[in-house]
């Protein structure tokens, strides 16, 4: 359903602003139950909401569709300073109250998003704002430093290549929506203050350790008192977090966990399932009085990968009442390093000291679970330029479910050191395939990286030449080695492009000994053979109706005579709006070389154009980000002549 006299645009008073919305009604007239999105993502250009399946699928339905600009985005009034703030809850909340006393309303509203949306449904719960009854928030942090310095270090292509600079070009965009009068006023507005911000890319160069900045960001997810099902993904950038805030909502909570990116599950490159029905049920649930009734589903429900050579994909849907990590798992696995690898029953393990030479490209064959769209790759190639330790062949099969840890001693060369940790699922044909992964910064234990609503510990020099106890948390993730297989642990200063490692890191030696071995903690057991579950649940297959997404262009090369890694991005895409036509173009590249961290630098560009029936609107970004500093260009051009320029600059 599509007819334009059932989409109405809405003008909320949010706060001495208005709040721009799009609301799209069902053909069963009379009040309704009310699904809300809050977006920073332009509802009319980027987000092309009005094309979105969910929406479609839920309005016919029955359900009141509404999608709406955060305050400072958008089609609504003002500028953002910052992102994830207090404010952003405290508006939503408005709107969401505004939204259950309106007469084509029940009164019950339900909040979904994926990403930043998915935040904002959280931000806003935890407001508890009357009417709000239900929340589905998919891939969302609650801890904003955690989704950009994992394990204490700079998450280098996500920020600083991703997810920052989306935020320079959309204020750039004027509304694409012109029938109210002042738009233009608006877009003025927008530019002009936009002269004056701080470009997010920079505030958080300028916050590397979790402060005052960071800790305010944090989502207080103890205050939600309504249901809400949790999504997330084990190569999602969030999956972590998702398990974690799950766990502290005081509230009827589901988890559903799959091995997707940062894609809507009816989307994911495996695993994919009937996510609309199930959305559909949740709010019917809670928000529809008298209406149907859903059975309530286990706690966590999540895939495990079962691989094959004909099917990497290959793999089971099952239920948990909880999700194990290796501090609460009922089943452990604990391997011990020693000379012969990492094994199950070293009672006694020798001493290890084994050197990880610098090579600043390592993780160029494993980031595969960074890029949304992309594969997973052979990890072959960063493996053999790692500190690398296998199990022998397994007999009976390995499971890992969970979230696990690895207890390392590292003596570290400089003063600062970033440890990386890969393991990787090892093939009969000897092909690598990365399960699960963690990185940290030296001298950093985890819970005090980024503890919940409060700052964390600063980093203090280490020692070169004295012995570093070093924790690394894993993501988690569901997956069997199978009999035949190797498990392979990788372990190095770097991660490329993944992250940056901190100003002062070096080469480092790994140190395990009987007193203090080296050890990798899996929650999982193993079985006889290839297992069979008992705990097995099914989800109905995707309808269909989602396009299949457009992967990035990727590519990885090296220079050899500058010993120089190279990977880039590329993306474009076209989209017919309501008015106009959207054009998307975005180019990342991003270098190291092998020996010097000082080589270290990333580009984006990103050209967007409306072309509207009486003129051409095309805006571009580019950011340049190095060891020593950071730039950001605007520019905007009307039919061809600059509208608006600016040139920003930052030292590190």
């Amino acid at each position: 359903m599509s007819h334009d006299e059932y989409v109405h645009e809405l003008e909320i008073p949010v706060d001495g602003v208005t709040v721009r919305a799009t609301r799209h009604e069902p053909t069963e007239r009379g009040p309704r139950p009310v699904v809300f999105v809050y977006t920073p993502y332009h509802k009319d250009d980027l987000s092309a909401t009005r094309a979105d399946p969910m929406v479609e699928y839920l309005v016919d339905a029955g359900f009141e569709f509404v999608v709406a600009d955060a305050v400072g985005t958008g089609a609504s009034d003002g500028l953002v300073d910052e992102p994830f703030t207090a404010d952003e809850g405290r508006h939503g909340a408005a709107v969401v109250e505004w939204l259950a006393e309106q007469a084509w309303s029940n009164g019950n509203v339900g909040m979904i998003g994926k990403s930043y949306p998915g935040t904002t449904a959280l931000e806003v719960a935890a407001q508890t704002p009357d009417g709000l009854e239900a929340i589905v928030p998919v891939h969302a942090p609650v801890r904003a430093y955690d989704a950009y310095f994992d394990g204490g270090v700079l998450a280098y292509l996500r920020t600083c290549g991703q997810w920052a600079p989306n935020f320079e070009y959309l204020p750039l965009q004027p509304p694409v929506d012109r029938s109210s009068p002042d738009w233009g006023e608006r877009w003025d507005d927008r530019l002009s203050g936009l002269r004056d911000r701080t470009p997010f890319l920079f505030q958080y160069l300028d916050h590397e350790e979790k402060d005052d900045y960071w800790a305010r960001k944090d989502v207080p997810v103890e205050q939600i008192d309504v249901p809400t099902l949790a999504v997330g993904g084990y190569r999602d950038a969030f999956g972590g977090g998702t398990v974690s805030y799950a766990e502290r909502i005081d509230a009827p909570t589901e988890v559903v966990l799959g091995p997707w990116r940062h894609a809507v599950p009816e989307q994911g490159d495996a695993a994919r399932i009937d996510f609309l029905s199930e959305v559909e049920a949740w709010f019917d649930d809670h928000l529809t009085e008298g209406g149907p009734s859903r059975d309530s589903a286990p706690a966590v429900r999540y895939w495990t990968e079962q691989p094959t050579s004909e099917d990497p994909s290959a793999g089971t849907w099952r239920t948990r009442a909880a999700w194990p990590t290796v501090e609460d798992a009922a089943e452990n696995i604990t391997l011990t390093l020693d000379d012969e690898g990492f094994q199950a029953d070293a009672d006694d393990p020798t001493p290890v000291a084994d050197r990880w030479d610098v090579d600043y490209s390592v993780g160029t064959d494993s980031i595969g679970f960074e890029i949304p769209g992309a594969t997973d790759l052979d990890t072959t190639r960063d493996d053999v330029r790692s500190l690398t330790y296998e199990t022998e062949t397994l007999e009976d099969a390995l499971e890992l479910t969970g979230t696990g840890s690895a207890s390392l001693t590292v003596v570290p060369d400089g003063p600062a050191q970033l440890v990386a940790v890969r393991v990787v699922d090892v093939a009969p044909d000897g092909t690598g395939t990365l399960v699960t992964h963690g990185v940290t910064r030296a001298g950093l234990e985890a819970g005090e990286i980024d503890p919940a609503g409060t700052t964390g510990a600063s980093a203090t020099p280490l020692t070169p030449g004295e012995p570093q106890a070093v924790s690394v948390s894993l993501r988690p993730t569901s997956h069997v080695f199978e009999p035949g297989h190797q498990l392979r642990v990788a372990i190095s200063g770097a991660f490329f492009p993944y992250v940056s490692p901190p100003d002062g890191s070096a080469g480092f030696v790994l140190e395990s000994t009987p007193e203090m071995p080296a050890t990798l903690h899996l929650p999982g057991r193993r079985h006889d053979g290839s297992p069979e579950f008992e705990d097995e649940c099914a989800f109905e297959s995707p309808q269909g109706v989602y396009p299949e997404p457009d992967p990035p262009n990727w590519e990885t090369t090296t220079d050899h005579t500058g010993d120089t890694a190279t990977v880039t991005l590329e993306q474009s895409y076209t989209k017919s709006l309501a008015g106009a036509e959207f054009e998307y173009e975005m180019a990342i590249e991003t270098a190291v070389g092998r020996s010097s961290l000082s080589t270290e630098t990333i580009d984006r560009e990103t050209v967007t154009t409306l072309r509207y029936p009486t003129e051409t609107v095309r805006s571009r970004v580019s950011n340049s980000v190095s060891r020593s500093f950071a730039t950001m260009q605007y520019r905007v051009e009307r039919d061809g002549e600059t509208l608006y320029s600016e040139q920003k600059r930052q030292s590190k």
